[in-house]
């Protein structure tokens, strides 16, 4: 009877760490490069570091991004590379196209 206790306990924590062990695999690693998304529109509205495009899509553009504000401006055709962070997207580069 103790023997067979001792075999179910070793196997529920074999199958324990098992689960555990594929788990951590999946956490997102933070060095990896994260996924960048190109976006092409016309600007509808700029208030302070968020643009607006015409389809609604909404830029935060960060001071790391050189463009410089006046032209970014509502009618300018832009087309931009973006990643998600923390739901929102958040420009890696601008060019004005118009």
């Amino acid at each position: 009877m103790t023997r067979a206790l001792v075999m179910v306990v070793a196997a529920l924590l074999t199958a324990f760490l098992a689960v555990a062990g594929a788990m951590a695999q999946v956490k997102t690693d933070p060095a990896q490069p994260r996924m960048e998304q190109t976006v092409e529109g016309t600007i509808k509205s700029v208030q302070g570091n968020m643009v607006t495009l015409e389809d609604g899509t909404e830029l935060s553009i960060p001071s790391s991004v050189k463009v410089t504000k006046d032209q970014l401006k509502p009618g300018a055709q832009i087309s931009a590379e973006y990643e998600q962070r923390g739901g929102h997207k958040v420009a890696r580069s601008i060019q004005i196209k118009g």
